[in-house]
C-alpha cells in the first residue's frame, strides 16, 4: 500500500519518525510545521477543508489515534511540492539536533 509521502523519500522517513517519538520532542515539531503551513497557505487549515480529511472510527492509521498528528499529516497530504520541500527542510533540520 502507497501512501501520499512515499514518493518524497526524506520527508517519508522524518514523517515515519513521529510514530516512535517522544512528546516532549514531538510537540515543538508539529508546531512547527503548522506554522510553516499557516505561513505558506492558511486556506489549508481552513473549517472546510478538513471535512475533507479522512476519518474512521477504527482509525488504522497510526497517525489517526493522535488529533494533532492525524491533522498535520492530512494537511500536508493537501500541500503543494514547495511547501511539502519546505516541511522536510525544517524537519531535517530540527530533527538531526535531538540526535
Amino acid at each position: 500500500m502507497n501512501r501520499w509521502y512515499d514518493e518524497y523519500e526524506v520527508l517519508g522517513k522524518r514523517l515515519d519518525a513521529f510514530n516512535e517519538m517522544d512528546q516532549k520532542v514531538m510537540d515543538p515539531l508539529l508546531k512547527g510545521v503548522m506554522d510553516l503551513v499557516k505561513k505558506h497557505d492558511p486556506s489549508l487549515l481552513c473549517y472546510e477543508k478538513t471535512f475533507d480529511f479522512p476519518l474512521s472510527l477504527y482509525r488504522r492509521r497510526w497517525y489517526d489515534k493522535d488529533p494533532y498528528l492525524w491533522l498535520m499529516f492530512n494537511t500536508l497530504q493537501q500541500a503543494d511540492t514547495v511547501l511539502l520541500k519546505s516541511v522536510e527542510e525544517y524537519l531535517v533540520r530540527e530533527m538531526d539536533k535531538h540526535q
